[in-house]
């Protein structure tokens, strides 16, 4: 361990806490802090110095509170060192109601999320992989450290992008309450936040307690001029207005009434009798969020043995609303599965049956789904001190959350196919001409009818859940001093289990209801562990090796699923003199297969697919493929490395810089192959035939495109961090630069292609992946105000579109740039006034072509635009 309190090691504990500017004196009270032992994350060894081998970015209560935002997911995802497609309330079509963050790009369910060093159950709609930050209360969170390393050999499964572990506010004494609102500068977007903070210590403990409630109002997006409409490439390089056939005036074989509603049918004609569905649609979804969280410590024995033993609890209770809107339902006829409009039809002006009927059913109002999940979470710990100086706990770790989806006016297929069959006076027929008991006829040629549609139409239930139980035990402590310092270890065990399940509408899995069909899932798996940890300092106070240590971590982890897995971690620490210090880690990492990969059942699909084997005679183009779980399934397996320099200068006092490269391999990963990939694969090499299955006369029975373990990704950078703090008496001036530079970022496909990411957005689904993201913070403070200046860049990135002449267009998104203003005064009976203007040149997000919505990247990019925003707190 350090041996004496140098400058650079001050810069980087500076480095490790994310710059908020205060008052001095915070700094002569980290100093005091230092003294004791304590963790970081990425190792489980106490320790009484800050620095680590694994490069931490913290980010503080006054970082997130000068952010303005009132969602950690929004907060995290500001970070340069993110990158991808997440869940947050920019996410309309396609959300499950969450908030998430993606280290690295490589998807939220390759970070894992900690609180308070401890595992978070998982959230979303049910057998989920990854933490929804909406149930975690933004109040009670005192810092946040995220850790952009690989962590498997600590902290097991996930692990493989980072750890962002969540600290909260410990051995609190007070009492505030916190408002704040705020709205964008075309008065929508509103937010309110309401908390309350309390907190009493005796000589012997302390105890908690939170409340707080939040809402964030929608933004629509027929409100911002570059999202009202649906812009799309038209095939040569070029741009147009695009729409949706499934119009409210009705497509029928090629014709239509036209939107200037037309007495008769006429030819349809694209663009023009296009319907624009886009300002139906939320840019921006409305939530609310209440919590209730406790937390406590109490002193309660004292003995030879085991020490002072001090028990702590956390308990928590969260409830998230939010809901999305899509356009009115759109039907698509034949292509979904529905039946022609009968000739017979009593509303069809034709005389004939149609086959290709589209419509756009607006008498619904839209695709309105709802999302309530409710998360409650409880800790018991115990932790205490040997007589010999090792420190030990142990804790209980329980949480569940439950998830309820409400979709009204979702269509049932037979019925809609009962409402356009055959009809008269009023009544439907089947095709022995008998009357249909209960059917009303649908006129899609006109105005449907509410009693059509309460006849054709259910209120879609989904539910689901996650649930975690963990118990665990560690030690930790100094084995023996030698003469260059002390060699310190941890050990520990877990036993972990986790349960989940989501069960769609039963209609839904009949296949009967509008949209795709879906599977329900239901599964558990349990995990046993065994890990260690040991620090050995090599070197101390000698020619060129003021310190040098080393560290290694093991961890076997035993899953019902699969089996075991090994793990190790490397790293050291080499400071040659005072003002530099090099650092560097290699880990192993793995992803394990998540319940949903496991035992998410499977869907059939009818692909246009053809057999160059030639063993095919039917004479078909399409073929059943199976799609969905696997309960075969083996963990995503690679490494993380890393290697730093963290100088700063003795003689520019407040000054650190810190520069890590790093890099991340992962193989084996969780993915579908390609049904047509293998029957090319079976017919030229052999690979792939086993999951090919036929009739004896060689016909296709089916194909088994479920999950499974093909390709290979890797990723590497370059992080880069300057600090700098002058007290020039009375003011105090402080400066961040955070920066990611991303060299590679290259995707293996099953066939061993190998897809570019970096530099590109890919598509929705997969998310956009900048080169180079960075955010500079410059505040001055003073005793009783402060104030702060931040700006954000997303390098700008390109992507391809394919062309109607089967060329590929390259297209450019540019630089985007935004600035965001905080300050707050102290008054002196314990009132505190802040706020702030985010987006403050109200920057509009880049035109990006063919997206599912607002023409842009709306995980990366801001949609709402300025945002204004006051805080008040009352401290007593």
């Amino acid at each position: 361990m350090y041996k004496k309190n140098t400058a650079l090691s001050v810069a980087v504990s500076l480095a490790l806490g994310s710059l908020s500017v205060a008052p001095i004196v915070a700094y002569a009270e980290e100093e005091v802090e230092k003294l004791q032992k304590m963790k970081v994350t990425g190792s489980r060894i106490s320790r009484v110095e800050m620095e680590e081998a694994e490069p931490v970015q913290v980010l503080s209560s006054d970082y997130i509170e000068n952010t303005g935002l009132v969602s950690l997911g929004d907060v995290l995802n500001q970070i340069p060192g993110v990158g991808g497609t997440v869940q947050s309330s920019s996410v309309n079509n396609g959300s499950d109601g969450a908030a998430t963050v993606n280290l690295r790009g490589l998807e939220a369910k390759r970070t894992l999320v900690l609180v308070n060093g401890r595992r978070m159950v998982n959230g979303g709609t049910g057998a989920n992989a990854s933490v929804d930050l909406n149930m975690i209360p933004t109040a009670m969170v005192e810092r946040i450290e995220v850790l952009k390393n690989g962590a498997s050999s600590v902290y097991g499964s996930d692990a493989v992008a980072g750890v962002v572990n969540i600290i909260t506010k410990q051995d609190y004494e007070g009492f505030e309450v916190n408002v704040k609102q705020g709205a964008t500068s075309k008065g929508d977007g509103q937010v309110t936040d309401v908390s309350v903070l309390a907190g009493s210590s005796s000589d012997r403990g302390n105890i908690t307690f939170s409340a707080g409630y939040s809402e964030e109002k929608k933004i629509m997006a027929g409100n911002r001029g570059f999202a009202n409409t649906d812009i799309q490439h038209d095939g040569q390089g070029g741009t147009y207005v695009g729409g949706s056939s499934a119009t409210p005036w009705g497509y029928y074989d090629g014709k239509t009434f036209g939107p200037e509603g037309s007495n008769s049918l006429r030819d349809f004609s694209a663009p023009d009798d296009l319907y624009n569905y886009a300002p139906d649609n939320y840019l921006k979804r409305p939530s609310e969020r209440m919590y209730l969280a406790t937390q406590g410590n109490y002193l309660v024995a004292e003995n030879d043995i085991l020490g002072p033993v001090t028990a702590s609890f956390e308990a928590l209770y969260s409830n998230s609303k939010s809901n999305y809107l899509l356009a009115a339902e759109p039907i698509f006829g034949a292509f979904q599965g529905y039946s022609p409009i009968s000739a017979d039809n009593e509303f069809n002006p034709t005389g004939a049956d149609i086959t290709d009927w589209r419509r756009r059913m607006v008498e619904t109002g839209g695709r309105n789904r709802s999302f309530e999940s409710d998360t409650a979470r409880f800790v018991f710990a115990l932790d205490g001190e040997f007589s010999n100086g090792w420190m030990w706990d142990t804790s209980f770790n329980w949480g569940k959350t439950k998830t309820n989806q409400l979709e009204s006016n979702v269509f049932m297929k037979d019925r809609v196919s009962n409402a356009v069959g055959a009809s008269a006076n009023g009544q439907c027929l089947d095709s022995a001409g008998t009357v249909i008991a209960g059917c009303v006829p649908m006129n899609v040629f006109g105005e449907v009818s509410q009693a059509a549609l309460d006849y054709a139409t259910f209120t879609r239930q989904d539910s689901g859940y996650n649930q975690q139980q963990i118990f665990d035990f560690n030690v930790t402590g100094d084995l023996f001093e030698h003469e260059m310092g002390t060699v310190a270890f941890a050990a520990g065990y877990q036993t972990r289990t986790e349960k989940g399940g989501s069960q769609p509408d039963a209609l839904v899995v009949l296949g009967n209801a509008s949209g795709n069909a879906e599977s329900p899932t239901e599964g558990s798996y349990s995990v046993d562990s065994f890990y260690g940890e040991l620090l050995i300092p090599i070197l101390s106070d000698v020619t060129l090796a003021d310190y040098l240590e080393a560290k290694v971590s093991a961890r076997h982890d035993k899953y019902s699923s699969f089996g075991g897995e090994t793990t190790m971690g490397y790293s050291f620490l080499y400071q040659p003199v005072e003002d530099v210090l090099f650092r560097g880690t290699y880990s192993e990492v793995f992803k394990a297969p998540s319940i949903a990969e496991l035992y998410g059942g499977s869907a059939e699909s009818a692909d246009v697919l053809t057999d160059p084997t030639g063993q095919d005679s039917s004479g078909r183009s399409q073929f059943p493929v199976f799609y969905g779980s696997n309960e075969e399934l083996k963990p995503e397996e690679g490494h993380t490395a890393s290697l730093g320099l963290v100088y700063s200068p003795s003689f520019v006092d407040g000054l650190s810089t810190t520069v890590d490269y790093w890099q991340i391999e992962l193989e084996n990963l969780i993915d579908n192959i390609d049904p047509q990939l293998m029957l090319d694969e079976c017919a030229t090499s052999g690979k792939y035939c086993d999951k090919i299955s036929r009739f004896a006369n060689g016909d296709i029975k089916s194909i088994d495109a479920r999950l499974t373990n093909v390709g290979k990704l890797k990723t590497d950078g370059l992080d880069v961090n300057l600090r700098y703090a002058y007290d020039f008496d009375p003011m105090v001036l402080s400066l961040n630069w955070e920066n990611t530079y991303v060299f590679n970022y290259d995707l293996t496909q099953s066939d061993g292609t190998v897809e570019e990411y970096n530099g590109k957005f890919i598509s929705d689904q997969i998310g956009l992946f900048s080169k180079f993201r960075s955010t500079l913070n410059v505040g001055l403070a003073q005793d009783a105000w402060r104030a702060n200046w931040t700006t954000r860049l997303i390098d700008g990135v390109d992507y391809e579109l394919p062309g109607s002449d089967k060329e590929t267009y390259d297209f450019s998104v540019p630089t985007v740039v935004y600035h965001d203003v905080s300050a707050a005064y102290a008054f002196d009976n314990g009132i505190t006034l802040s706020g702030g203007v985010n987006n403050l040149f109200d920057k509009e997000p880049p035109l990006i072509l063919d997206t599912i919505s607002a023409n842009t990247d709306t995980t990366t990019y801001d949609v709402g635009g300025r945002y204004f925003y006051a805080n008040l707190n009352f401290k007593f």
